[in-house]
């Protein structure tokens, strides 16, 4: 159930009022306007001692503050119930290595069976436990205590590590299925699940639209109802109600339509609304 090579994209047919236009998709980078700091980055801080973990949460928000980055950050006090709760949601995670119960290592070695690309930064007070850090692919590593100027660089680095608009993750039964969102055609809902139809298979994973609509308008998609989401680089033709997303044929309910042709069209002049 591997992800195949990204197919290469139609050519745009779509037809507004009194136009008949054909025109040709080029498969660049983000649209005009986007930046990385408009997206929220998420962030997991496993610590077992509270007063490190509060003045986590404290840099995190003032980090926040001074550079209108969003950022959301979750606080777990050991590192099994961070992987029992792990959903691949975190874009950044910070992890102390000597913790009761699993220590840090042991934590992200687990963590790499089922997340290979996870952005992780190790926390210690103890510089020798440092280095062990690389046999896990981390990205860095902390000395304890930590004076904030420190840890907005270390932080600055693992965004500019990161690329939050490439990947989407979704729990599958032996671990997370990281997808690109260029590979998934569509996301439509039902009954409490949500359904990634990508190039190779689809998806299935417990949520709601409203849990991933906000993620995915801000990477290229429209809504064309309250439980359907298409990629725009995968529409073949669209004309009034009637989309065509490589191959299959949807209709955009009319409470959503002035905003799917505003969003295509936008698209289309290589931007993304958000």
């Amino acid at each position: 159930m591997g992800v195949q090579p990204e197919a290469k994209r139609p050519v745009w047919c779509w037809n507004l009022p009194g136009e008949h236009d054909k025109i040709m998709k080029s498969n660049s980078g983000p649209g005009a306007g986007e930046t990385e700091g408009d997206r929220m980055i998420s962030i997991a801080i496993v610590e077992d001692e509270e007063i490190f973990s509060k003045q986590m949460l404290e840099y995190v928000h003032r980090f926040a503050a001074e550079t209108h980055q969003p950022v959301q950050a979750q606080v777990f006090g050991d590192g099994a119930t961070f992987l029992d709760e792990y959903d691949g949601s975190f874009q950044i995670i910070f992890m102390d290595i000597v913790m009761p119960h699993m220590d840090g290592l042991d934590a992200a070695r687990r963590l790499r069976e089922v997340d290979q690309n996870v952005c992780l930064i190790f926390l210690t007070s103890m510089a020798q436990y440092a280095i062990r850090g690389y046999e896990v692919s981390a990205l860095d590593f902390v000395i304890k205590p930590l004076a904030y100027d420190l840890f907005k660089i270390k932080l600055e680095k693992a965004i500019a590590h990161i690329k939050v608009d490439e990947s989407f993750h979704i729990p599958v039964s032996n671990g997370i299925k990281t997808v690109r969102f260029s590979q998934i055609r569509y996301v439509e809902s039902s009954k409490h699940y949500l359904y990634f139809h990508t190039d190779a298979d689809t998806y299935r994973m417990r949520g709601s639209m409203r849990d991933i609509t906000a993620t995915f308008l801000s990477n290229g998609f429209a809504a064309a109802s309250g439980s359907l989401l298409l990629n725009l680089s995968y529409v073949e033709q669209a004309s009034g109600s009637e989309v065509t997303v490589a191959g299959e044929h949807f209709s955009v309910a009319r409470t959503y339509k002035n905003d799917f042709w505003n969003r295509l069209t936008v698209y289309m002049s290589g931007g993304i609304l958000k």
